[in-house]
Parts: structure tokens; sequence; C-alpha cells
């Protein structure tokens, strides 16, 4: 469908005042606000027609030589400073600060390219997960501050034995920044440690999304049992979101950040030893926080919440009356179990290693499953085409290893 253009509803506007409209009633046909009806009907049969983009209707803006040497000038600028992120929007964004005028995206595009200063992208691959009813939008209406966080490792220095590891996390609505830290190894003990670090500084969200990794907690030691860092998030407010195995693009945006530090920082930068990462990845950090920034808009955090603002706080507490959040979230998908020739052919989930069955028609799609700690429930559900999230199964659960007060 083509667009309307401005004048054609100026036009339009204009004619049906003369029928007799309201204000209200134009604006309302026109999809337009009152107050540019209003200046619409007002204009003088000059106005109507005229266009004060500065360039000739139909045609696009003209860029000059001047504009593109400043494009050329900012991009190998950025790199000469040892940029991590020098893309067309950051161009787009330092171009706009230092001169004070807009351009156009297309065009630092297409001279970035014509200079050989860019690489062609691949093509991205879509809907892969509609089909088996992925609850994106319960998803995006988890909590309003979303983090997510991942192993990245072992990783070697160039004729060296020792093992890297990296803990990436990254935030992912409202704010979109990123933080990479190297820890000693991929164990609950280092997450934790990073964690209530790094929670001084950034705040604590109100979602965490994690894949099923032991060090995580999702595959505890003792069937029905939480491990450290559930109970730890579960203290000080955080519901842990598991995401379904061996699917790691559920959890795409810190793998996506994962690729940039990979592209940017580890496959670009030699070192002689971790000091050397250390130094570097400050770096980067700050210059990924920046990048956020410029690009993302990132919006001020209303009440964020830090883990020094609890003066007592024990992380390993085990009573259900003194966590701070009580909801944890797993994605899983359903699988099958038994033969359909035999005819025993039926859906299950598996949840702290425990089997949920479900009926064979659910077999390959997502279930949004909600463990309530202090009821002691757990409720399996699927998103509908609409968005709505359904409760198809619901039942008790005992988790072990938490105490809840006797009623």
């Amino acid at each position: 469908m083509k667009k309307v253009l401005l004048i054609e509803k100026r036009k339009k506007a204009r004619e049906l005042r003369e029928r007799g409209w309201s204000i209200r009633e134009i604006a309302q046909s026109l999809a337009a606000g009152k107050d540019s009806v209003s200046k619409w009907i007002n204009m003088s049969e000059g106005e109507v027609f005229s266009d004060s983009r500065g360039w000739r209707k139909g045609d696009l803006r003209k860029h000059n030589d001047v504009e593109r040497e400043r494009i050329i000038e900012i991009r190998k600028q950025l790199e000469k400073e040892g940029s991590y992120f020098i893309g067309e929007l950051v161009v787009q964004k330092n171009y706009e600060s230092l001169y004070g005028e807009r351009i156009e995206s297309w065009f630092i595009k297409k001279v970035l390219k014509e200079s050989e200063l860019i690489k062609k992208r691949e093509p991205e691959r879509r809907g892969k997960s509609i089909y088996m009813q992925y609850p994106k939008y319960t998803l995006n209406k988890l909590g309003k501050l979303l983090m997510s966080i991942d192993f990245i490792g072992p990783k070697y220095l160039e004729g060296g034995k020792r093992r890297i590891n990296f803990l990436s996390c990254k935030y992912i609505r409202p704010q979109k920044i990123g933080i990479m830290q190297r820890i000693e190894g991929q164990t609950t003990d280092e997450v934790l440690r990073t964690l209530s670090e790094l929670w001084k500084k950034y705040p604590i969200p109100d979602v965490l999304k994690v894949d099923n990794d032991t060090a995580f907690g999702a595959t505890a030691l003792h069937r029905n049992s939480l491990g450290r860092l559930t109970l730890f998030l579960l203290n000080v407010g955080v519901s842990p979101l598991y995401v379904a195995p061996r699917s790691p693009w559920n959890n795409g945006e810190v793998e996506g950040f994962n690729s940039v530090f990979s592209k940017k920082f580890w496959k670009k930068l030699r070192f002689t030893d971790e000091d050397e990462v250390d130094v570097e990845i400050k770096q980067f950090n700050l210059e990924y926080e920046r990048y956020s920034n410029l690009i993302a808009n990132n919006p001020e955090i209303k009440q964020p919440r830090y883990i020094t603002d609890y003066k007592e706080l024990d992380f390993g507490n085990k009573q259900v009356s003194k966590f701070r959040q009580r909801k944890i979230y797993f994605l899983r998908i359903v699988r099958r179990k038994g033969e359909k020739e035999e005819g025993n052919e039926r859906g299950f989930i598996d949840i702290l290693g425990e089997e949920i069955i479900l009926g064979k028609d659910m077999i390959n799609l997502f279930t949004f499953n909600v463990i309530d700690v202090n009821k002691g429930v757990i409720s399996v559900n699927i998103e509908n085409e609409k968005g709505e999230l359904l409760e198809v199964k619901k039942r008790n659960i005992q988790i072990n290893n938490i105490i809840r007060e006797v009623k």
C-alpha cells in the first residue's frame, strides 16, 4: 500500500472541511493530529502544495563531496583511535554530534562501501521458531529490567596451556549494556563472585536469563533441589529464566554480544598474559557502554536496586519467607516419549530432574513453565497466536533444599 503524501492529506483536509466536517472528524479520518488539521485548513493555496524539504518532491536528497569526506574522516579516525565499534550507525551518530545536522544512514553505508571500509553482512535467518509457538510476547513482558549471562571459553593465549574463561553479562532491556569479565573457571563460585561485584555498580535485574549449565543451577546435583545460584538470585529479588536445553538462540542477545567480543576483541588482539587481558577488557567494556548509549539511547533506570542497598543479606538463605523473589521460569521444548506404533506415544518436559507428561499434540512445542516456590506448585503454559498464555497443566512440586513455614 502506498503511503499518502502529506500534500494529499492537506488537500483532503481542506476538501472535507468544505463539506462541513469537524476538525476532530477530519483528524480521525486522516490519522492526523487536530493541530495539524487546523494548520492545513488555514493554509493558502500555495502553502498546500509547497514542499520545504530543500529538494524536489520525489527525489532523494543529493549529498555532496564535503559530506562524503567527513564520513570517511570520521570512520578512519575511529579506526585510528582503536575503537572496537566503527560501523555505519556509530559513524552516523558521531557525524550528527560533530556537525549538528542530520545525515542519512543509506548514504553513510554507500560511502563506506564504495571506500571499501565495511564488509558484506550475511543475511539474517528469521522465523525458525514460529511454528514451535515460542513465547516471545510473554518474554517481552517479563520484568522491566532483563539481563542475561553466559560462559565463554576456555580460550588459550598463544603458546600457552592455561585456560582462560569469561563470564558474558548482557542487559537486554530497557538498557542494552554489555559487560565482559574474566573468571578463574566456569564455576558457581565465580558466577556468584562476579555478579555480587557487578551489581554494586550496575542495577540488579528483575529477571536473569541463563542456560542450563550446572554452574547456573538448573541441573541440580540432587533431584528437585535448587542450585546455589538460584538461591542467591531469589534472595536478592531476581527470577531466574532457564532457556530450553540445546537451543542457544533462546539466549540470542548474550550470544550476539559474545560474537562481538570474539570478533572485535579476542581474535583481533594478541596478549602475553592474563594481566594484559584484564587491562584491555576494561577498555572494551567502556567502549561497548559508550557504543550502547550512542546507538540504543539507553534510558535512565527508575529506582534501580543494587547489592549495596541490602545491609544484611544471606545469599545462601533457604527459608522461602525471606526470599525477595519466589518465582523461577523455565523454557522447555516438549519431547517425545514412547512409540507411535506401540500406541504409547506422549510428550514430556524435564524440570529439575522431574518428568512432566503432556499430550502428544504438544510434541515439539515450547512451554513456558513457572515454579512458585512459596506455593510449591509448577504451572505448564503455552502461548497462543494472540500472545496469550494458556495453562495446560498444574501440579505440586517438592523442592527439597528450601524451607517453608508450616501454616
